[in-house]
């Protein structure tokens, strides 16, 4: 097998994966954007009705999770593992939104860098044969 690492920083892969559904909730200041129009749901409310901002991305999680889910017709049994992750409570809203769901979940915390990390990571388990 070829080394998949190149350089310090850099990974080959040899099954390149794909973003086969994407699904977004975005505040209000995000819906007033350019990119509105690729938004899935804008919040008017950037509480959406939650008396606590650990409440709100739990059901953000919980409400994207459905949607990506809906466009693909898939169920849960179809996900292998779910990474996810926020900058609240060390993952707690990410935890609550996803608990029901009952599929594999990886708790990702690197502040801002939680979107890429988690890009990356899923990249590498795709590649590594390790889930669909």
């Amino acid at each position: 097998m070829a080394n998949k690492k190149i350089g310090t920083q850099t990974v080959k892969f040899e099954n390149p994966p794909t973003i086969s559904s994407a699904y977004s909730i975005v505040g209000p200041k995000e819906g007033e954007g350019p990119l509105a129009k690729y938004f899935d749901i804008i919040l008017e409310d950037a509480f959406w009705g939650e008396k606590t901002w650990e409440k709100t991305e739990a059901k953000i999680v919980k409400e994207c999770i459905a949607g990506c889910l809906g466009k693909e017709s898939l169920s849960n049994s179809e996900i292998d593992y779910l990474l996810s992750g926020d900058l609240l409570n060390q993952c707690v809203p990410s935890s609550f939104g996803i608990r029901e769901r009952e599929i594999p979940y990886f708790g990702l915390f690197g502040a801002c860098s939680t979107f890429v990390e988690g890009m990356s990571l899923g990249a590498m388990l795709v590649d590594g044969r390790l889930c669909r």
